[in-house]
Protein backbone atom coordinates (compact mmCIF):
# COMPACT_ATOMS: atom_id res chain seq x y z
CA UNK A 1 0.00 0.00 0.00
CA UNK A 2 2.87 2.08 1.17
CA UNK A 3 4.78 1.52 -2.28
CA UNK A 4 1.63 2.32 -4.41
CA UNK A 5 0.93 5.34 -2.20
CA UNK A 6 4.77 6.51 -2.69
CA UNK A 7 4.07 6.00 -6.80
CA UNK A 8 1.27 7.15 -7.45
CA UNK A 9 2.18 10.82 -8.27
CA UNK A 10 3.65 8.42 -11.93
CA UNK A 11 0.63 7.48 -13.00
CA UNK A 12 -0.22 10.75 -14.87
CA UNK A 13 3.54 10.49 -16.04
CA UNK A 14 3.12 7.22 -17.17
CA UNK A 15 -0.33 7.62 -18.92
CA UNK A 16 0.91 10.70 -20.33
CA UNK A 17 4.38 8.85 -21.84
CA UNK A 18 1.79 5.77 -22.83
CA UNK A 19 -0.76 8.27 -25.12
CA UNK A 20 2.45 10.20 -27.01
CA UNK A 21 4.54 6.94 -27.19
CA UNK A 22 2.82 3.91 -26.53
CA UNK A 23 0.02 4.60 -28.58
CA UNK A 24 2.08 5.97 -31.92
CA UNK A 25 4.04 3.00 -31.61
CA UNK A 26 1.37 0.20 -31.32
CA UNK A 27 -0.11 2.01 -34.95
CA UNK A 28 3.36 1.39 -36.47
CA UNK A 29 3.68 -2.06 -35.76
CA UNK A 30 0.56 -2.86 -36.78
CA UNK A 31 1.17 -0.68 -40.19
CA UNK A 32 4.14 -2.29 -41.05
CA UNK A 33 2.28 -5.82 -41.19
CA UNK A 34 -0.42 -4.27 -43.59
CA UNK A 35 0.26 -3.93 -47.64
CA UNK A 36 -0.89 -1.11 -50.23
CA UNK A 37 -2.82 -0.73 -53.20
CA UNK A 38 -0.90 0.43 -56.67
CA UNK A 39 -2.18 4.17 -55.30
CA UNK A 40 -0.63 3.60 -52.20
CA UNK A 41 -3.72 3.54 -49.86
CA UNK A 42 -3.08 1.20 -47.20
CA UNK A 43 -4.88 -2.72 -47.40
CA UNK A 44 -5.59 -4.05 -44.20
CA UNK A 45 -4.68 -7.25 -44.87
CA UNK A 46 -1.59 -8.92 -43.17
CA UNK A 47 1.47 -9.61 -44.84
CA UNK A 48 5.27 -10.43 -44.21
CA UNK A 49 6.50 -9.16 -47.26
CA UNK A 50 7.45 -5.77 -45.68
CA UNK A 51 9.81 -7.05 -43.42
CA UNK A 52 10.62 -9.70 -46.46
CA UNK A 53 12.31 -6.46 -48.49
CA UNK A 54 14.04 -5.11 -45.02
CA UNK A 55 16.09 -8.09 -45.12
CA UNK A 56 16.70 -7.50 -49.10
CA UNK A 57 20.66 -6.97 -49.49
CA UNK A 58 20.09 -3.57 -51.34
CA UNK A 59 17.82 -1.84 -47.80
CA UNK A 60 20.62 -4.13 -45.78
CA UNK A 61 23.64 -1.79 -47.50
CA UNK A 62 20.78 1.54 -46.09
CA UNK A 63 20.58 -0.30 -42.49
CA UNK A 64 25.02 -0.12 -42.96
CA UNK A 65 25.35 3.19 -44.18
CA UNK A 66 23.07 4.56 -40.78
CA UNK A 67 24.99 2.18 -38.31
CA UNK A 68 28.53 3.71 -40.24
CA UNK A 69 27.54 7.62 -39.60
CA UNK A 70 25.88 6.38 -36.06
CA UNK A 71 28.82 5.05 -35.10
CA UNK A 72 31.54 7.49 -36.48
CA UNK A 73 29.52 10.36 -35.29
CA UNK A 74 29.56 9.10 -31.70
CA UNK A 75 33.66 8.08 -32.03
CA UNK A 76 33.86 12.09 -33.29
CA UNK A 77 31.96 13.43 -30.36
CA UNK A 78 33.66 11.65 -28.09
CA UNK A 79 37.01 12.54 -29.04
CA UNK A 80 36.60 16.38 -29.19
CA UNK A 81 33.78 16.60 -26.66
CA UNK A 82 35.65 14.82 -23.78
CA UNK A 83 39.04 16.98 -23.72
CA UNK A 84 36.37 19.79 -23.81
CA UNK A 85 34.22 18.16 -20.84
CA UNK A 86 37.00 17.73 -18.58
CA UNK A 87 38.65 21.47 -18.85
CA UNK A 88 34.87 22.35 -18.42
CA UNK A 89 34.73 20.56 -15.31
CA UNK A 90 37.82 21.56 -13.85
CA UNK A 91 37.27 25.28 -14.04
CA UNK A 92 36.07 27.85 -11.53
CA UNK A 93 32.46 27.60 -11.10
CA UNK A 94 31.89 31.05 -12.76
CA UNK A 95 33.98 30.13 -16.21
CA UNK A 96 32.50 26.54 -15.72
CA UNK A 97 28.84 28.00 -15.84
CA UNK A 98 29.96 30.89 -18.91
CA UNK A 99 31.66 27.69 -20.99
CA UNK A 100 28.61 25.32 -20.48
CA UNK A 101 26.04 28.65 -21.38
CA UNK A 102 28.29 28.84 -24.63
CA UNK A 103 28.27 25.08 -25.20
CA UNK A 104 24.94 25.10 -25.44
CA UNK A 105 23.96 27.96 -27.49
CA UNK A 106 23.45 25.98 -30.74
CA UNK A 107 20.30 24.66 -29.34
CA UNK A 108 18.98 28.39 -29.20
CA UNK A 109 18.98 28.35 -33.04
CA UNK A 110 17.23 26.23 -35.32
CA UNK A 111 18.96 23.03 -36.05
CA UNK A 112 17.95 23.92 -39.66
CA UNK A 113 19.47 27.28 -40.00
CA UNK A 114 22.99 25.88 -38.52
CA UNK A 115 22.29 22.94 -41.48
CA UNK A 116 22.36 25.74 -43.77
CA UNK A 117 24.99 27.92 -42.47
CA UNK A 118 27.30 24.38 -42.82
CA UNK A 119 25.65 24.95 -46.60
CA UNK A 120 27.64 28.83 -46.72
CA UNK A 121 30.50 27.52 -45.12
CA UNK A 122 31.19 24.18 -47.52
CA UNK A 123 29.71 25.14 -51.01
CA UNK A 124 31.42 25.48 -54.56
CA UNK A 125 30.37 29.75 -53.77
CA UNK A 126 30.98 29.13 -50.08
CA UNK A 127 32.89 31.14 -47.71
CA UNK A 128 35.53 28.39 -47.31
CA UNK A 129 36.06 28.59 -51.43
CA UNK A 130 35.80 31.91 -52.04
CA UNK A 131 38.83 32.80 -49.12
CA UNK A 132 40.93 30.15 -50.48
CA UNK A 133 40.92 31.39 -53.53
CA UNK A 134 40.96 35.02 -52.39
CA UNK A 135 44.48 33.99 -51.04
CA UNK A 136 45.53 31.72 -54.25
CA UNK A 137 45.61 28.95 -52.75
CA UNK A 138 43.50 26.82 -55.28
CA UNK A 139 42.39 27.52 -58.73
CA UNK A 140 38.97 26.45 -58.58
CA UNK A 141 36.53 25.82 -55.98
CA UNK A 142 36.98 22.13 -53.37
CA UNK A 143 33.89 20.00 -54.07
CA UNK A 144 33.13 19.66 -50.16
CA UNK A 145 29.66 19.17 -50.80
CA UNK A 146 27.30 16.14 -51.44
CA UNK A 147 29.65 13.38 -49.42
CA UNK A 148 29.73 11.08 -46.96
CA UNK A 149 32.00 12.95 -45.11
CA UNK A 150 29.67 16.44 -45.17
CA UNK A 151 26.78 14.71 -43.84
CA UNK A 152 29.07 13.19 -41.18
CA UNK A 153 30.52 16.49 -39.90
CA UNK A 154 27.32 18.27 -40.00
CA UNK A 155 25.68 15.43 -37.98
CA UNK A 156 28.78 15.39 -35.16
CA UNK A 157 27.98 19.38 -34.87
CA UNK A 158 24.10 19.02 -34.44
CA UNK A 159 25.07 16.19 -31.67
CA UNK A 160 28.32 17.59 -30.50
CA UNK A 161 26.39 19.08 -26.98
CA UNK A 162 24.64 15.98 -26.25
CA UNK A 163 28.51 14.25 -25.63
CA UNK A 164 29.85 17.24 -24.10
CA UNK A 165 26.98 17.48 -21.71
CA UNK A 166 27.18 13.75 -20.60
CA UNK A 167 30.76 13.13 -20.26
CA UNK A 168 31.10 16.70 -18.15
CA UNK A 169 28.40 15.33 -15.60
CA UNK A 170 30.71 11.76 -14.78
CA UNK A 171 33.99 14.38 -14.29
CA UNK A 172 32.33 16.98 -12.57
CA UNK A 173 31.39 13.79 -9.87
CA UNK A 174 34.71 12.51 -9.60
CA UNK A 175 36.55 12.08 -6.47
CA UNK A 176 39.24 13.81 -6.55
CA UNK A 177 40.93 12.11 -3.54
CA UNK A 178 41.45 9.30 -6.11
CA UNK A 179 43.44 11.21 -8.02
CA UNK A 180 45.76 12.48 -5.41
CA UNK A 181 46.21 8.95 -3.80
CA UNK A 182 47.04 8.12 -7.72
CA UNK A 183 49.56 10.88 -7.85
CA UNK A 184 50.65 9.85 -4.84
CA UNK A 185 51.56 6.62 -5.68
CA UNK A 186 53.99 7.68 -8.20
CA UNK A 187 51.18 7.42 -11.05
CA UNK A 188 51.83 9.98 -14.27
CA UNK A 189 49.05 12.54 -15.16
CA UNK A 190 48.71 10.42 -18.57
CA UNK A 191 48.79 7.16 -16.65
CA UNK A 192 46.45 8.08 -14.21
CA UNK A 193 44.06 9.43 -16.55
CA UNK A 194 43.59 6.05 -18.72
CA UNK A 195 43.86 3.65 -15.36
CA UNK A 196 41.41 5.77 -12.92
CA UNK A 197 40.12 9.26 -14.86
CA UNK A 198 38.30 7.09 -18.00
CA UNK A 199 37.19 3.91 -15.89
CA UNK A 200 35.63 6.11 -13.64
CA UNK A 201 33.59 8.33 -15.91
CA UNK A 202 32.51 5.24 -18.53
CA UNK A 203 28.83 5.53 -17.50
CA UNK A 204 29.29 9.28 -19.00
CA UNK A 205 30.81 7.66 -22.00
CA UNK A 206 28.45 5.09 -22.32
CA UNK A 207 25.61 7.67 -22.10
CA UNK A 208 26.93 10.46 -24.26
CA UNK A 209 27.52 7.54 -26.85
CA UNK A 210 23.91 6.47 -26.80
CA UNK A 211 22.42 10.24 -26.83
CA UNK A 212 24.47 10.95 -29.94
CA UNK A 213 24.07 7.67 -31.65
CA UNK A 214 20.03 6.89 -31.47
CA UNK A 215 19.76 10.93 -32.71
CA UNK A 216 22.53 10.13 -35.43
CA UNK A 217 20.60 7.57 -36.87
CA UNK A 218 17.25 9.67 -38.06
CA UNK A 219 18.65 13.22 -38.92
CA UNK A 220 17.55 12.90 -42.36
CA UNK A 221 17.40 16.41 -43.32
CA UNK A 222 21.30 17.08 -42.39
CA UNK A 223 22.33 14.15 -44.88
CA UNK A 224 19.77 15.64 -47.68
CA UNK A 225 21.10 19.13 -47.34
CA UNK A 226 24.63 18.33 -47.03
CA UNK A 227 24.87 14.97 -48.17
CA UNK A 228 22.28 15.59 -51.34
CA UNK A 229 20.73 12.31 -51.29
CA UNK A 230 24.09 10.34 -52.84
CA UNK A 231 24.41 8.31 -49.77
CA UNK A 232 21.05 6.92 -48.70
CA UNK A 233 20.45 6.40 -44.54
CA UNK A 234 17.61 4.98 -43.01
CA UNK A 235 15.90 8.05 -41.89
CA UNK A 236 15.64 9.48 -45.67
CA UNK A 237 14.68 6.06 -46.90
CA UNK A 238 11.83 6.21 -44.31
CA UNK A 239 10.68 9.72 -44.68
CA UNK A 240 10.87 9.30 -48.56
CA UNK A 241 9.06 6.06 -48.32
CA UNK A 242 6.54 7.57 -46.35
CA UNK A 243 5.85 10.61 -49.05
CA UNK A 244 6.84 10.55 -52.56
CA UNK A 245 6.76 6.97 -52.07
CA UNK A 246 3.44 6.32 -50.57
CA UNK A 247 4.17 2.92 -48.74
CA UNK A 248 4.19 3.86 -45.49
CA UNK A 249 3.72 -0.31 -44.38
CA UNK A 250 6.84 -0.22 -45.49
CA UNK A 251 8.01 3.09 -43.76
CA UNK A 252 6.91 1.32 -40.59
CA UNK A 253 9.28 -1.79 -41.22
CA UNK A 254 12.23 0.10 -41.86
CA UNK A 255 11.39 2.63 -38.52
CA UNK A 256 10.82 -0.35 -36.23
CA UNK A 257 14.08 -1.65 -37.68
CA UNK A 258 15.87 1.55 -36.60
CA UNK A 259 14.28 0.78 -33.55
CA UNK A 260 15.97 -2.49 -32.66
CA UNK A 261 19.20 -0.94 -33.30
CA UNK A 262 18.92 1.77 -31.12
CA UNK A 263 17.16 -0.81 -28.18
CA UNK A 264 20.59 -2.71 -29.35
CA UNK A 265 22.47 0.56 -28.26
CA UNK A 266 20.39 1.09 -25.19
CA UNK A 267 20.96 -2.74 -23.78
CA UNK A 268 24.65 -2.11 -24.37
CA UNK A 269 24.74 1.11 -22.36
CA UNK A 270 22.94 -0.64 -19.91
CA UNK A 271 25.47 -3.29 -19.37
CA UNK A 272 28.35 -0.55 -19.17
CA UNK A 273 26.59 1.62 -16.89
CA UNK A 274 26.56 -1.38 -14.23
CA UNK A 275 28.34 -0.78 -10.97
CA UNK A 276 30.13 -3.15 -8.88
CA UNK A 277 27.45 -4.89 -7.41
CA UNK A 278 25.87 -6.01 -10.95
CA UNK A 279 22.71 -3.13 -10.28
CA UNK A 280 21.67 -1.36 -12.99
CA UNK A 281 22.52 2.54 -12.94
CA UNK A 282 19.10 3.14 -12.44
CA UNK A 283 18.02 1.08 -9.72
Amino acid sequence: MRTLKRNLLAVPILVWIGLLVGVPMIFVVVLSFLSRDNLGNIIYQFTLDNYRRVVDPIYLRVFWNSLLLALLTALITLVVGYPVAYITANLSPTRRALSLGLIMLPFWISSLLRTYGWMILLGNAGLINNVLMALKLIDKPLPMMYKFGTSLVGTAYMLMPFMIVAVFNSVDKLDRSLLEASYDLGASRWKTFFQITIPLTLPGIAGGFTLVFIPALGLYFVSDLLGGGNTVFLGNLIHTMATRGRNRPLAAAFSLGMIALALLVLSLYWKVSKDKTGEGLFQ
